[in-house]
């Protein structure tokens, strides 16, 4: 008769108590409490509707959370909104109209910036104005490649299509390793010490992605989806989200997760979209800001991130 470790490898542990449902995905245990035999699972994370933002417009930075977010920038625009998880509010502007810049993705709702074209051009966020700071050494288009708080963030690459990287400590920008390829519209995400930016150009709508790991890039897994002007969303380079995008003429509703070593497709956006805002939040509660190009549909579009729902689970033994 066959036996579980026969079929498994391994014997099915006693545990007094259930473990951690997130951590045990798929694994079988005996509660020897209850005297049940458990197994933990994962449900699908999904896209939901969320609250419309008040003026549309491609290529939007955002930061913060999906309660307590800010988007700023866009085509170019100088306009800001916060979002309290009910209501957008147009505060300050920019002092600069900026299109395609970059910002401290994982800065909260009263401290990031905004940085990139024209000229390498930076300004920090106060929670009530932005103020001039110091100028980044390469002046590009950025995008959503770009990351790190207000006092530690981190610009990767960009247009005219280059490798460079640049840190900000909160006063001024400091060129570190190089990018493994010269790549621009993409997108990436992080901090200054763990980062992920994935797909772009050239060749147009690649899936290569690099991770940053503090000091150097180096290539890790591929995208299933290659794409360029996509967004992303996430806080570190081992936890990251892939949204929306090219390839022409339709946009992309693929939804991406990153783990720190590969990519799994997971719940598309309501609608396929592209040049849409960057995440705001991290890869489990993210909001996309869509501004519905080049496909049509609204402008001021807001989709929300749910994140797989994990549940611990009775097995029924006959």
């Amino acid at each position: 008769m066959a036996t579980y470790k026969g079929i498994q490898g391994y014997s099915v542990q006693k545990l007094a108590t259930d473990p951690t449902a997130s951590e045990t995905v798929g694994q079988l245990w005996y509660n020897s409490g209850t005297g049940k035999f458990k197994i933990s699972t994962e449900g699908a994370g999904a896209w939901s509707a969320g609250v419309a933002y008040n003026s549309g417009r491609q290529y939007i930075v955002g930061a913060g959370t999906n309660t307590a977010g800010i988007i700023f920038g866009g085509s170019p625009s100088a306009l800001t909104e916060t979002f309290d998880g009910s209501t957008w509010t147009a505060v300050n502007s920019l002092n600069v109209a900026v299109s395609q810049s970059g910002g401290a993705t994982s800065g909260t709702q009263s401290a990031t910036l905004s940085f990139g074209m024209p000229s390498g051009n930076t300004e920090t966020w106060n929670g009530t104005c932005w103020s001039e700071g110091s100028n980044m050494g390469t002046g590009r288009y950025i995008g959503q490649a770009s990351g790190g708080t207000a006092t530690a963030a981190i610009a990767m690459g960009g247009t005219p299509y280059t490798v460079n990287t640049e840190i900000y400590n909160g006063t001024s920008w400091t060129e570190v390793n190089n990018m493994q390829a010269a790549r621009g519209e993409k997108a990436g995400c992080g901090s200054t010490t763990s980062a992920i930016s994935a797909g772009g150009r050239p060749p147009a709508g690649t899936g290569i992605a690099e991770k940053w790991d503090g000091t150097c890039w180096s290539v890790t897994g591929t995208m299933n989806t290659g794409r360029y002007y996509q967004s992303a969303a996430g806080d570190s380079g081992t936890a990251a989200l892939m949204f929306a995008g090219i390839p022409p003429p339709v946009g992309l509703a693929v939804t991406e997760s990153f783990d720190g070593t590969s990519w799994t497709e997971v719940g598309d956006l309501s609608a396929a979209s592209a040049y849409g805002g960057g995440g705001v939040g991290n890869s489990s509660a993210a909001t996309m800001m869509s501004t519905g190009a080049p496909v049509g549909g609204s402008p001021t579009r807001c989709e929300v991130w749910n994140d797989p729902v994990y549940a611990i689970k009775t097995v029924t033994v006959s």
